[in-house]
């Protein structure tokens, strides 16, 4: 394997971690304010969850247009 391929599967691994840690930490705020009756923070922490789900959406379809393309060419 060479080294740019093993940095960029680095940090694709490292970009995902943060985005699913986004998630869940945006997920947990969300389910603390919503339990502390505070809708304002509420909409804000599910808004910084939806971006995060659909960032991670976005990825994963790259990930997967890249990944059909070196299939084809390879």
């Amino acid at each position: 394997m060479r080294v740019g391929r093993f940095a960029g599967i680095l940090a694709a691994m490292l970009l995902a971690a943060l985005v699913l840690g986004w998630v869940f930490v945006s997920l947990a705020a969300l389910a603390y304010a919503l339990s502390q009756d505070d809708g304002r923070a509420a909409t804000t922490y599910a808004l910084f969850a939806g971006v995060g789900i659909a960032v991670g959406g976005l990825a994963a379809w790259a990930v997967r247009r890249v990944a059909g393309a070196r299939r084809e060419r390879d």
